[in-house]
């Protein structure tokens, strides 16, 4: 696996598909191997480009450092110029990338996510219990428990499959306590609401309705915060809308980002 190391941290990344450059930011907890469902899929049209940070940051410095270190990534790989998609933490990180470093996002797809700060829909307590694991005997029981308040019931009733696995991957793949615990404080920390209106990339927003981490009318107050956002909710999917949903979301995407590129046909396959 490439790796790169920037100022702060070592960024292991992976590039695949060839054409424009696309940059997909992984939210709390997860690692690159949660967009399984959008690389097979965007990479026939798009380099898509998935990574994981790792360092150990303070909550304060955070969302920043890896704003930098997507930065610092797509210096190494020579792009000047990318589509970003972020989902939740990573929405985060991809409105601070946009903010601070305009002239790097091309077009910018914000998945179960927020502006944080003021006008935002905090989660319920219950949903808060939940992610955290709260009252779990062991962590699969933990994980199990986050992952079940991030996806509707219909979806585990549908894939129990595919659920189990994504257990069994973030079971694998989990971060430190301390470095989760981090993620959140940052999370919840986070606030962008007075810079929303200076995103100047096109922006795409979508979000499940039935989101219990991330309330569904966050999404609303973010699309409504950047000039010109469009707002795309996808009726009875829960905050992981992009594996839930991956096909509705991926042909999402990719008319989004075909209108930008003019050799990236709108209804190819996905």
């Amino acid at each position: 696996m490439p790796v790169v190391s920037t100022e702060n941290a070592t960024v292991e990344y992976e590039v695949r598909g060839a054409g424009p450059a696309l940059v997909l930011i992984n939210g709390m907890g997860f690692g690159r191997w949660g967009f399984f469902k959008q690389v097979p899929a965007l990479s026939r049209h798009f380099a898509t480009v998935t990574f994981d940070s790792r360092a150990e940051r303070d909550p304060e410095d955070l969302i920043g450092g890896l704003a930098s270190d997507v930065a610092d990534l797509l210096g190494h790989l020579g792009v000047n110029r990318a589509h970003v998609l972020g989902t939740s933490l990573g929405g985060f990180v991809a409105q601070e990338l946009a903010l601070s470093r305009p002239e790097l996002v091309a077009r910018l797809v914000l998945v179960s996510t927020g502006h944080g700060g003021q006008g935002q829909e905090r989660m319920s307590i219950g949903a808060m219990g939940k992610m955290s694991g709260l009252g779990a005997l062991n962590a699969k029981q933990a994980v199990r428990r986050g992952l079940e308040g991030a996806t509707s019931e219909r979806y585990r009733a549908e894939s129990p499959e595919e659920f189990e696995g994504i257990v069994e991957k973030r079971l694998a793949d989990s971060p430190s306590l301390a470095s989760y615990y981090g993620q959140a404080v940052a999370g919840w920390r986070f606030d962008a609401s007075g810079g929303a209106g200076r995103i100047g990339s096109p922006t795409l927003v979508i979000h499940g309705s039935e989101d219990r981490y991330v309330p569904p009318s966050n999404a609303s107050t973010l699309a409504e915060g950047i000039p010109n956002a469009r707002l795309r909710v996808i009726e009875g999917a829960g905050h992981l809308v992009f594996v839930e949903r991956a096909a509705e979301v991926n042909r999402k995407v990719l008319e989004f980002l075909a209108d930008g590129e003019p050799n990236v046909a709108p209804g190819g396959s996905v």
